[in-house]
Protein backbone atom coordinates (compact mmCIF):
# COMPACT_ATOMS: atom_id res chain seq x y z
CA UNK A 1 0.00 0.00 0.00
CA UNK A 2 2.82 2.37 0.84
CA UNK A 3 4.10 2.39 -2.75
CA UNK A 4 0.69 3.58 -4.00
CA UNK A 5 1.01 6.56 -1.65
CA UNK A 6 4.54 7.19 -2.96
CA UNK A 7 3.25 7.29 -6.55
CA UNK A 8 0.43 9.66 -5.66
CA UNK A 9 2.80 11.91 -3.68
CA UNK A 10 5.22 12.13 -6.63
CA UNK A 11 2.40 13.00 -9.02
CA UNK A 12 0.96 15.62 -6.66
CA UNK A 13 4.43 17.15 -6.32
CA UNK A 14 4.87 17.23 -10.11
CA UNK A 15 1.45 18.85 -10.54
CA UNK A 16 2.27 21.50 -7.93
CA UNK A 17 5.67 22.25 -9.51
CA UNK A 18 4.09 22.46 -12.98
CA UNK A 19 1.07 24.51 -11.88
CA UNK A 20 -1.42 21.94 -13.09
CA UNK A 21 -4.15 19.86 -11.52
CA UNK A 22 -4.38 16.10 -11.30
CA UNK A 23 -7.53 16.37 -13.40
CA UNK A 24 -5.61 18.20 -16.16
CA UNK A 25 -2.87 15.58 -15.99
CA UNK A 26 -5.46 12.82 -16.34
CA UNK A 27 -6.84 14.53 -19.44
CA UNK A 28 -3.34 14.93 -20.91
CA UNK A 29 -2.76 11.21 -20.31
CA UNK A 30 -6.18 10.34 -21.78
CA UNK A 31 -7.26 8.77 -18.48
CA UNK A 32 -10.70 8.74 -16.96
CA UNK A 33 -11.74 11.28 -14.35
CA UNK A 34 -10.36 10.47 -10.86
CA UNK A 35 -8.19 7.62 -12.16
CA UNK A 36 -5.05 8.94 -10.46
CA UNK A 37 -6.83 9.95 -7.25
CA UNK A 38 -8.10 6.37 -6.89
CA UNK A 39 -4.54 5.12 -6.65
CA UNK A 40 -4.49 5.75 -2.92
CA UNK A 41 -6.88 2.78 -2.59
CA UNK A 42 -6.39 0.76 -5.77
CA UNK A 43 -3.43 -0.54 -7.72
CA UNK A 44 -2.59 1.35 -10.92
CA UNK A 45 -2.09 -0.65 -14.10
CA UNK A 46 1.35 -0.58 -15.68
CA UNK A 47 0.04 0.86 -18.96
CA UNK A 48 -1.55 3.71 -17.01
CA UNK A 49 1.69 4.36 -15.14
CA UNK A 50 3.48 4.41 -18.49
CA UNK A 51 1.11 7.10 -19.79
CA UNK A 52 1.69 9.24 -16.69
CA UNK A 53 5.43 8.67 -16.94
CA UNK A 54 5.47 9.76 -20.58
CA UNK A 55 3.47 12.96 -19.98
CA UNK A 56 5.29 13.99 -16.79
CA UNK A 57 8.75 12.83 -17.81
CA UNK A 58 9.07 10.99 -14.49
CA UNK A 59 10.50 7.49 -15.01
CA UNK A 60 8.25 4.81 -13.50
CA UNK A 61 10.98 3.74 -11.07
CA UNK A 62 11.18 7.34 -9.80
CA UNK A 63 7.46 7.33 -9.08
CA UNK A 64 8.22 4.69 -6.47
CA UNK A 65 11.05 6.59 -4.79
CA UNK A 66 10.51 8.09 -1.39
CA UNK A 67 11.38 11.77 -0.96
CA UNK A 68 14.45 12.38 1.16
CA UNK A 69 15.35 15.60 2.94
Amino acid sequence: RRWRKLILDQIEKWCHENNTSISALEKACKLGNATIRCWDTSTPRIDTLQKVSKVTGIPIENLLEEETG
